[in-house]
């Protein structure tokens, strides 16, 4: 049977996670709970100061335990071998030869294993000067000549500077020496350690955990650690079951820590505590997926972030024009967030605006920031003050009106459905290829599927959808896009739920409210709710963002001369901006795509009636796009390109609408990022449709280069590394 103990584990946190400053709570003064399993279900992020503040002293030295209880770490780490006259010592290698100078000493005694030296020879040993040399920048005299401690010496330095600090110790090598778990447990006793509160066990092998789950009280804590190799090729519920049989909690390598991976554990109740973390991004990265604890060189960087606000979920620049920017942010606590903003990367002359982070938005912040440069590159810097975390990032305005610049777009869309959840390769494969901005092609979330941030959909709340967010800016390679380039951001159905009509959905007004607070978007187009906008890069492109789901009709409606998408503003709007464009290319980003039937038979999502496959269907919304195709011929608009997703294939398509010979218009569809895989379907003949190219069953993203110079459009589909899978130059006319 499992031990029933818990580390802090308060039981109203692991069934229904507390959502720490949602609005409706600081209101009312109730306890408003959260499905979310990224969060930790314990009182407090433990700071385990890993072979104690090693960063700063030489580790399994009464020096590093030192400087780690004067860091106010919680717990400190001892790695336990065995000598051969059977005492426990703290050590990490099996071998003496990296921390101490046996080689000099006993030049003979190769490989100086651990268990063939008797305790007395170890301490002729110097623990410490190997970390003088190695780390000059934190060398000191007094390290010269350090030893390396025994157990009983660990405890009594321990209880005399700090006996609040608890210990974390590792079996080492277990079946190396036999008795080892015997003659801990007996230390332990007899010091008054073997209670909870003052040790925690852990070890990479089970045998030993297990014999100790035999050997010690109940609620003293068992912690399975994981190498990748130890996880790799095995499904994770086996893993978690046969843990949970023994184990209170798991110590994972810090690169298998995902979302899967916390839900895993904490649907179990137990803790994780990954390791070894030790910068103050690391840690960040770490504690927005949920842990408990960590595993840290450098306890002091951890201690910081527990006690004063940091910049929690990455950074973004969005909505970039050619003079402005919007800046984005979120923050792990109410906090004044400084923004500076730059030319120079050491921001010697910096744009500081400050502003404060609250609950109302998640503890999200935006600003706007003017008076920029065309056609130039900007750093940025956030910070979440009273703390020293920062994050960084970069962004490239727009070249002034009437200049033409060579520009490079990556697009995709369907990101956190159908049980895909980060981390997502695409984002870092589109971030490789420094792209002038990223588009966002919808779907950015999947508020009605299950996924660890809301484990039992669909998203009901402000804070289910909040943390859908968060979920995947937990993703690396999304913060690595989002801090290379700027973005902007379309909604589609499932930032709410499954192909919802705006005017008719009660969670419309919810979904829309998270999607403005996670996402860089100008205030004027936030607060008006229409969120359709017109951008340009000069004279070489106008992007032209649609907003498809805030005024249609319902998709069950038959489609007529009455039947809208976009509502009668916004169409008008569109055919106005694109008659005074004078971009060389007019590119047009619609969450839903044009020939390829979508929704179900009867209720079709996008624009397509899909008739070629159900003679009867009535729906779809043709009648309005014939207005907009009709619109593009009468003008004689060229290069006119529909940037799509929500299919979950690529497709690269042009059209013929009055089957003159000429191609009117083209759409460029792509996706997943991360969703379910869809197939190609037959495309409704309409206006005209001729199929360049079709490929599913893998992720993907679109590339679209516009060089003014040779007068080319050039568009690409590449998978998740980077691969081409589909290339093609078209003429700019």
């Amino acid at each position: 049977m499992k031990k029933t103990g818990m580390i802090g584990l308060s039981l109203s946190l692991s069934l229904g996670l507390l959502a720490n400053y949602a609005p409706e709570a600081m209101a009312t003064g109730k306890q408003v709970k959260q499905q979310s399993m990224l969060q930790p279900i314990v009182d407090q992020v433990d700071v385990i100061a890993h072979r104690g503040a090693s960063g700063y002293a030489p580790e399994h030295t009464l020096a590093a335990y030192e400087k780690a209880i004067q860091m106010k770490a919680d717990y400190i780490e001892l790695d336990l071998h065995m000598t051969k006259d059977g005492q426990l010592i703290a050590i990490h290698d099996s071998t003496l030869a990296r921390t101490t100078n046996a080689e000099e000493v006993y030049p003979d005694r190769a490989p100086w294993r651990v268990k063939d030296f008797t305790l007395a020879e170890i301490k002729k040993l110097d623990a410490g000067s190997w970390f003088n040399k190695a780390y000059p920048e934190y060398a000191k005299k007094q390290y010269v000549g350090e030893k390396i401690p025994t157990l009983q010496e660990v405890i009594d330095f321990v209880k005399k500077k700090d006996p609040k600090v608890a210990l974390y110790i590792e079996t080492k090598d277990p079946d190396v020496y036999p008795g080892m778990e015997e003659k801990l447990v007996e230390i332990l006793k007899k010091n008054g350690y073997l209670k909870k509160g003052k040790v925690i066990f852990q070890s990479f092998s089970e045998a030993s955990l297990r014999k100790l789950q035999h050997l010690v009280p109940e609620d003293i804590p068992l912690i399975q650690l994981y190498s990748p190799d130890m996880i790799q090729g095995k499904n994770l519920d086996d893993v978690f079951n046969r843990a949970a049989e023994y184990a209170e909690g798991v110590g994972p390598d810090k690169s298998l820590v995902t979302p899967a991976f916390i839900q895993e554990a904490h649907e179990r109740h137990m803790v994780v505590h990954p390791y070894t973390v030790n910068t103050q991004d690391e840690m960040v990265e770490q504690l927005s997926l949920g842990v408990d604890g960590m595993f840290t060189n450098y306890p002091d960087q951890l201690v910081e972030l527990n006690k004063k606000p940091y910049i929690s979920h990455g950074a973004a620049s969005g909505e970039v024009a050619d003079t402005s920017a919007v800046l984005w942010t979120r923050t792990s606590q109410p906090a004044k967030v400084r923004f500076e903003v730059s030319e120079d990367a050491s921001f010697k002359k910096a744009i500081v605006k400050t502003k404060k982070a609250t609950s109302e938005h998640d503890l999200t912040v935006q600003v706007k920031v003017t008076g920029l440069k065309p056609d130039t590159i900007y750093y940025y810097r956030v910070q979440a003050l009273p703390g020293s975390h920062q994050v960084s990032g970069r962004f490239k305005t727009a070249p002034a009106e009437n200049e033409l610049k060579p520009l490079t777009i990556v697009w995709g869309g369907d990101t956190g459905g159908q049980g895909q959840i980060p981390p997502f390769k695409s984002f870092a494969a589109m971030a490789d290829l420094k792209p002038d901005f990223f588009l966002f092609s919808g779907d950015t979330i999947y508020a009605d599927n299950a996924t660890p941030a809301v484990p039992n959909p669909p998203s009901k709340n402000i804070e289910d959808f909040w943390a859908k967010y968060k979920e995947n800016r937990t993703d690396p390679n999304l913060r690595k896009l989002l801090q290379s380039t700027s973005v902007y951001a379309i909604w589609d159905d499932h930032e709410v739920t499954n192909d919802f009509s705006g005017p008719f959905e009660p969670l419309a007004s919810t979904g829309f409210r998270a999607f403005t607070d996670y996402w860089p978007i100008l205030d004027e187009r936030s607060s008006s709710g229409k969120l359709y906008h017109k951008f340009s890069w000069g004279d070489t492109l106008d992007l032209f963002i649609l907003n498809n789901r805030s005024y249609r009709d319902p998709d069950t409606k038959p489609d007529g001369q009455d039947k809208t998408m976009l509502g009668q503003e916004q169409l008008e709007w569109l055919k106005k901006e694109l008659l005074n464009s004078d971009a060389q290319v007019k590119l047009i980003a619609s969450s839903v795509p044009i020939s390829i039937p979508t929704g179900k038979p009867n209720a079709r999502d996008g624009w397509a009636n899909g008739n070629n496959i159900n003679p009867d269907d009535k729906t779809g919304y043709e009648h309005e796009f014939a207005e907009i195709s009709k619109f593009i011929m009468e003008n004689k608009m060229k290069n006119v390109y529909f940037v799509t997703a929500d299919v979950h294939y690529a497709d690269i398509i042009q059209y013929d609408p009055d089957h003159n010979g000429t191609v009117d218009y083209r759409e460029l569809v792509s996706g997943p990022i991360g969703a379910g895989l869809g197939q190609p379907s037959t495309l409704d003949p309409t206006f005209g449709p001729d199929q360049l190219y079709a490929e599913s069953g893998f992720f993907n993203f679109g590339v679209l280069k516009v060089d003014p110079g040779l007068k080319q459009v050039t568009v690409e589909i590449r998978d998740e590394n980077g691969t081409v899978h589909f290339h093609h130059d078209f003429p700019i006319e």
